[in-house]
């Protein structure tokens, strides 16, 4: 009966989920959370890093045939990279060293896009140059003052 009740224990603490199972996922939701408990100055570099971790981490998905997941983490870094470059503009802080990162994460999307099968390529072509647009308008507000 012990055993039957430790059994059912373990059975719920312990899913099988792949998402808490990956060490990088976990390291993406401690960064999340951490960027949320940051000043509104500091977010802006924080979600540049999520971005690219985020691409980081589709390319770990590409590479064990998760398409479905990596095409979604892709659309996340994206999502990541916009709220960056908005909290960059916003507070004017921190706006280069945001742009370095979007600059880094956009090359980093290529080199994985290039090593993937055609059909699979599309909307990394997409994020990445809604990535170069991003870069580009805060190019544009630091060369503005």
């Amino acid at each position: 009966m012990l055993v039957l009740a430790l059994g059912t224990c373990c059975a719920q603490t312990a899913p099988n989920d792949t998402k808490t199972a990956n060490p990088a996922v976990s390291k993406i939701e401690d960064m999340k959370a951490h960027a949320e408990r940051k000043g509104s100055a500091d977010r802006a570099r924080a979600y540049a890093e999520i971005a690219r971790e985020l691409v980081e981490l589709a390319n770990q998905q590409f590479s064990i045939g998760e398409v479905e997941n990596a095409q979604n983490s892709i659309k996340e870094a994206v999502t990541y990279s916009e709220k960056s470059a908005a909290a960059a503009q916003e507070k004017g802080k921190k706006i280069k060293d945001t742009e370095i990162t979007l600059r880094e994460t956009a090359r980093r999307l290529e080199e994985v896009r290039r090593t993937l099968a055609i059909d699979d390529q599309p909307p990394l072509v997409t994020a990445a140059a809604r990535i170069e647009e991003l870069r580009r308008q805060l190019l544009e507000s630091m060369f503005k003052k």
